[in-house]
């Protein structure tokens, strides 16, 4: 071999092999250790402990499964507190983190699911159908399909923008109101709830739209006004109402 010609480095080589070798050994090791952990009891500590931080709320379940690193089930969800008009409860929800989306949440009652998906950006969507008894209340039976579109302005945690469209059939609402067949279409921006179209077909045809002013910290107390006409066969009556938010919800009928 000439003088000036470097024989290969081969110890080193085998250095970087072998480091290698370590390197994905101590890797799936902590794998291992990451798949293996207890997941449904961290989850269930972890969220036991952020529910104590909600002053005035109280919020049990009954189990956390299917639980990994990236998500968990909760079964038998309720939540309560003092001057609440509902008492939530869901039979089961399933939560997932990741990248994109960066979280998605699947609510379940015994008759129905709800799935929410929301990306890095801000941007949601929301679709399905719900129970209105998960609310809670005697007086509000149905089942509401929804769609949700928006944005939430991630760095101050507010809503920018929304759209959600609401069609039930045979609903009961507070009052002994019931409804053969509505649909509602809202438009959130700027602090501003615009009704966008609301129709009824019974027991009455109507037609109405309106705006009410969101007051964030007394959502229920937020200011609205509604015009529209009441159709019967050809005729039309035309209507105005205003009130609050919460004169909808009528007194408080939670079950005992």
């Amino acid at each position: 071999m000439p003088e000036n010609q470097i024989a290969p480095a081969k110890p080193a080589g085998r250095r970087i092999f072998h480091g290698a070798v370590a390197l994905a050994a101590l890797l799936g090791f902590l794998a291992g250790v990451v798949l293996y952990l207890p997941w449904d009891a961290i989850w269930d500590f972890g969220l036991r402990r952020m529910s104590a931080r909600l002053p005035g709320v109280r919020v049990s379940w009954q189990s956390v499964d299917r639980a990994g690193p990236l998500g968990f089930r909760i079964n038998g969800l309720a939540a309560e507190a003092p001057g609440w008009p509902f008492a939530p409860r869901l039979a089961r929800l399933t939560v997932r983190l990741g990248v994109s989306p960066r979280l998605t949440l699947c609510a379940e009652t015994e008759t129905s699911s709800l799935n929410a998906v929301m990306l890095d950006s801000g941007d949601f969507d929301v679709s399905g159908a719900a129970d209105l008894a998960c609310l809670g209340r005697r007086d509000i039976t149905g089942t509401v399909d929804v769609r949700c579109e928006g944005r939430l302005l991630r760095e101050r945690g507010e809503l920018e923008k929304a759209f959600l469209d609401l069609r039930g059939k045979s609903l009961k609402l507070p009052g002994g109101l019931l409804l053969g067949d509505a649909v509602l279409a809202l438009e959130y921006q700027g602090g501003v709830l615009r009704v966008r179209s609301f129709t009824l077909r019974s027991p009455v045809q109507v037609r109405a739209e309106g705006t009410a002013s969101i007051r964030p910290e007394a959502l229920l107390g937020s200011p609205y006004s509604v015009t529209g006409e009441l159709l019967r066969g050809r005729d039309s009556i035309p209507f105005t109402a205003q009130g609050r938010l919460g004169d909808f919800l009528g007194d408080s009928a939670l079950p005992e």
